[in-house]
């Protein structure tokens, strides 16, 4: 495989909080680490990926991020310091009010995804708990009207995690949305590396592992880890609080994990073991 110097894509866990509940994320079973990844710890990772090729950051990983109480001044650090890169926001819309809308759309942000798992009522809510399905819909909608009057382009798709339980709303869900934004994404639960809340649903793991070739997971402690499953830091290969990113993804570690994985060996990571060992 080819092997960047530095990664494409850097997700960050700016912040743990989240005012829902969904019966497959992980998020409140986190413990040991900061609820919010301190501000000093951000701002430098942001300057370690200036003059890097960069390409997007996500400030996400496992939590809402317009929970974060930064979140602004993220955004805007950001755009301030890494102004060719653009910045995607994942959301489940529950914060997405007009205030928040006018926020991101004042930086540089590229890309929203939207996490909206049931076409019906019942079955939203039952994925996700703590949610109320029509103000959800009603702040996605009004972000989707703001656009209209925006200058510049801002991609958005909206995200389907399938579970038993709502395979049988994805084509009502994919044909209500599929006008309203640029893509509708229906993504098999993929069971968090066998440690979420559910097991992985039908052929998840046929997608592949995309996950680590190019991108790089950074959590609220400084830990550099493999990839979006790994919530619970099986597979540590650094920590920014003491190297710089770009040494641990040049590190002898990280570089025979890119490479097994793409040779498709697993078995020599707990994450990786952990994520082919998932119940299909």
């Amino acid at each position: 495989m080819s092997s960047l110097s530095f990664p494409r894509t850097v997700l960050v866990e700016t912040t743990l909080r989240c005012p829902a509940d969904c019966i497959f994320c992980p998020n409140k079973k986190i413990t040991g680490r900061p609820v919010d990844m301190p501000w000093e710890l951000f701002t430098k990772i942001v300057d370690e990926c200036r003059g890097k090729g960069l390409v997007g950051f996500h400030p996400f990983i496992n939590g809402e991020p317009l929970s974060s109480p930064y979140l602004e001044d993220a955004l805007d650090y950001i755009s301030r310091n890494l102004p060719e890169v653009a910045i995607h926001i994942y959301t489940n819309g529950y914060l997405l009010d007009e205030s928040t809308t006018e926020m991101l759309l004042r930086y540089n942000v590229r890309e929203v995804h939207f996490s909206i798992d049931g076409f019906s009522k019942q079955v939203y809510e039952q994925h996700r708990r703590g949610l109320v399905y029509e103000g959800v819909i009603d702040n996605v909608r009004g972000f989707l009207a703001r656009l209209e009057s925006h200058p510049e382009k801002v991609g958005t798709r909206v995200v389907l995690t399938m579970t038993p339980d709502n395979e049988d709303e994805v084509t009502d869900f994919r044909r209500f949305w599929k006008e309203q934004v640029d893509i509708v994404d229906i993504l098999p639960c993929d069971g968090r590396g066998g440690e979420g809340r559910l097991p992985a649903f039908e052929n998840a793991q046929k997608m592949g592992c995309f996950q680590v070739a190019e991108c790089t997971y950074i959590l609220s402690d400084g830990s550099v880890v493999a990839c979006c499953k790994d919530w619970a830091g099986y597979t540590v290969l650094g920590n920014v609080t003491k190297d710089s990113l770009e040494s641990i993804w040049n590190s002898s570690e990280y570089r025979n994990l890119r490479d097994d994985v793409s040779r498709g060996i697993f078995t020599n990571y707990e994450v990786c073991r952990r994520c082919v060992s998932d119940s299909l």
